[in-house]
Order: C-alpha cells, then sequence, then structure tokens
C-alpha cells in the first residue's frame, strides 16, 4: 500500500520590527484622520448653532407680530411716589436695578409657554418665586461648540442659574445705560434713548419699520462664548433671565472675538462689566453666527471690517468712537462694516461682499 505523505510546514508570525511599522502606520493614519473627524464634528456642532439661532429668529419675528415691535431689552419697575414698588424692594431711581431678558419674554413663541408662565414678572426676576424658571436649562440658548455653558451655577444667594450662548443686538454702545432710568434722568433721558441705534436695549421698543437700513442688513441677535471668558466672568455674566447689558445683549464697541485682540478692560459705561462679556464671540473657528432682522442666519468672518482701539481714555474705545459724559457716545471718525450691521438706521450702505 502506497501512504501519502504530509509535510508540516513551519508558522511564521510577525517579527518585531513588522510589528512597530504596522503601528507607526495605523498611527499616521490617526494623526491624519483625527482633524478631519473634529472637523466633522465641529460642523455639525455649527449647523446646530445656526439652528438654534435660527429659532430665536423665528421666535422674535412671531413677537413683533404679535406684538408690533420687538420685546425691550429690560427695564425697572417704576417707584410709586418715591418708594420701592411692592415687587422690589430694593428699586430705587438710578439704583441700576433691571429686570427679566428677552429671552424670558420670547418662551411662548419658543414652545415654552409652561415655562413662562411659571415666572412671575410681577417680582425681581431674580428671588425665590422665579427660582425654579431661572435654573431651568433649556438647550436651544446653548451653542454646542460651548462644552460649559450647559451647567448649573448653585449661586451665592442659594436660587441658581443657567446660562446662554445667544445675546440680541444693542447696537454701537450701551445705552440708556443700566443706572439711567426715566425716574431719575428726566429730560435727558430722551436723548440717551435717541442714540441707541440696536434692536435691544433698557426700554427699547423697536418695530420693524424703524429699521431703515433693511432687515437683512441689521443683526438681530449673535454669539456670545460663555466658556472662553475669566472664571470670575462666567458666573456673572450671561445670565439667562437677566436683562442686564453683558448678560444677554452685546454691543459692536468692541470688536467680535476680541479675546488676545485687545485689553480685557472695563467698559466705561455704567454696567460693571469687561470687554469680553459685551462683545458677540463664539468657539467657531473664523468668526460667530447672527441672525440678522430678516431671519437669516449668517457666518460673519473675523475679516470684516472692525475699527481699531485703545485704551489711552482709559477704557477701550475704537478709535472712531468717543466716550462722553453720562454714557453718551459721538463719531469721531467712519464707521466700519461690523459696526454698520448693528445699527437699525444709520443710514449705512452694505453689501454682502463686505462681510
Amino acid at each position: 500500500m502506497k501512504h501519502t505523505s504530509y509535510r508540516s510546514g513551519s508558522s511564521r508570525g510577525f517579527t518585531l520590527i513588522e510589528l512597530l511599522v504596522v503601528i507607526a502606520i495605523i498611527a499616521v493614519l490617526i494623526a491624519l484622520l483625527l482633524p478631519a473627524v473634529q472637523a466633522a464634528r465641529e460642523a455639525a456642532r455649527r449647523a446646530q448653532c445656526t439652528n438654534n439661532l435660527k429659532q430665536l429668529g423665528l421666535a422674535n419675528m412671531n413677537y413683533e407680530s404679535a406684538n408690533g415691535s420687538f420685546t425691550l431689552g429690560s427695564y425697572m419697575m417704576t417707584p410709586i411716589n418715591g418708594a420701592a414698588p411692592p415687587g422690589d424692594p430694593a428699586a430705587r431711581p438710578c439704583s441700576g436695578r433691571h429686570e427679566a431678558s428677552i429671552l424670558i419674554r420670547l418662551l411662548p413663541f419658543m414652545e415654552q409657554s409652561q415655562l413662562f408662565n411659571a415666572f412671575n414678572s410681577n417680582v425681581h426676576f431674580d428671588t425665590a418665586p422665579n427660582s425654579t424658571v431661572t435654573i431651568t436649562g433649556l438647550s436651544a440658548i446653548w451653542c454646542p461648540s460651548d462644552g460649559k455653558v450647559s451647567q448649573l451655577w448653585q449661586g451665592d444667594d442659594g436660587y441658581g442659574m443657567r446660562f446662554t450662548s445667544y445675546k440680541g443686538n444693542a447696537g454701537t454702545w450701551f445705552t440708556p445705560g443700566r443706572y439711567q432710568d426715566p425716574t431719575c434722568m428726566g429730560g435727558s433721558f430722551g436723548t440717551l434713548i435717541g442714540q441707541a441705534n440696536g434692536i435691544f436695549y433698557f426700554y427699547s421698543k423697536t418695530t420693524i419699520a424703524s429699521i431703515t437700513d433693511g432687515t437683512s442688513n441689521t443683526m438681530l441677535m449673535g454669539e456670545y462664548a460663555w466658556g472662553k471668558v475669566t472664571p470670575g466672568e462666567e458666573v456673572c455674566w450671561g445670565w439667562w433671565s437677566s436683562g442686564n447689558y453683558a448678560d444677554t445683549l452685546y454691543t459692536t464697541l468692541y470688536p467680535m472675538n476680541p479675546f488676545n485682540k485687545v485689553p480685557d478692560g472695563g467698559t466705561g459705561s455704567g454696567i460693571n462689566a469687561d470687554v469680553n462679556v459685551c462683545a458677540a464671540s463664539s468657539f467657531h473657528p473664523g468668526g460667530a453666527n447672527f441672525v440678522f432682522c430678516d431671519g437669516s442666519v449668517k457666518f460673519i468672518k473675523d475679516s470684516i471690517q472692525m475699527a481699531q482701539g485703545s485704551t489711552a481714555s482709559g477704557q477701550y474705545l475704537p478709535n472712531n468712537v468717543q466716550y462722553m459724559a453720562g454714557n453718551l457716545y459721538q463719531w469721531i471718525g467712519q464707521i466700519s462694516v461690523y459696526q454698520a450691521l448693528s445699527t437699525r438706521n444709520g443710514g449705512e450702505v452694505i453689501s454682502s461682499d463686505q462681510y
């Protein structure tokens, strides 16, 4: 009988050098793919941020349609015969008190009627009766690129507070100031209101008809990079239920994304805030998202023409603006494109290729 013989072959494994080469190739591929993955994730976050602003724009449009004007930026409870109003015992003329934000008044138009009904506008916004509202988190006002903005701050008053990634356009300066109200300023208050050129400010009542620069050329709301400011500024500013300047309102007096561009000094406008919290900003590389008064959302690049400034006056000011006594400002140079986009009635002619 003939037997078939089988020869067992010897198995050969990877050498150490071959294994190291494979590992190195994998590492190179990961290094090449990681930026693309991160870019894709950021693109998705930016798209969600754009959608958030689109929804806020629609809420503002619906509010204006229902009420005949955009919501006021903020206000102070009016003292009664010189005495504090019952809803806010701390309120006095020119005391710096302020009430709820534009975001609170937009709640019914953001499918948040239940939350709006829980807010008691007859008392100060930051008191115990409103604590349930102020600690409520709303993903619609958080940019997904800012991972920290959704956190809850317990607060030194025990009530707690949430924060926002979006603020209303107050124009080229904050006026009238926080410490200026009709109960104490007399006839000069009209002068302060007269120089306000944004959409939202203290005691504002902006109508579509008053936006003579065109709704497609006038900012409505913009982004705020809450997680980029200092820890001390984080907890003090960006309060979503507060109508104070730098909480839910921004100004183009300071450049967009001012971090590492200009000194983060005081604003000098009577609101006790610094430049970084007063300016529009974002986590998106190269610029920030803004919703305009026609409801469109546009990404404004950092390369847009913005006025240069200095701290020669003791506060940061663009070189085309002079700060006057009593929170009054005046132009001393040509307005920049970025500033012009925040004015509702400046008469500037702006083409889309400028931004």
